[in-house]
């Protein structure tokens, strides 16, 4: 079950990166220096907190899951 957890969060953490540059490359196709602009404003920026913030969330937990005795907890 360990193993199965860690796949899915490393998976899940690539996933983000993906996402992460798939949206930087969006943002950087735009045709004009102020549409770049609003899309980092009003996209880019929330998505990037909140993938980011995933990584860091999932990348903890794969951590505490291979701590000693907390395979229990994760299961619960």
């Amino acid at each position: 079950m360990i193993f199965f957890l860690t796949f899915l969060g490393l998976f899940w953490c690539v996933a983000s990166i993906v996402s992460l540059a798939t949206l930087l490359t969006w943002r950087e196709r735009a045709a004009t220096p102020p549409e770049r602009s609003r899309r980092l404003l009003t996209i880019v920026l929330p998505a990037a907190a909140l993938l980011l913030g995933s990584v860091l969330w999932t990348l903890l937990h794969v951590m505490l899951l291979w701590d000693s005795g907390a395979a229990a907890v994760a299961v619960r």
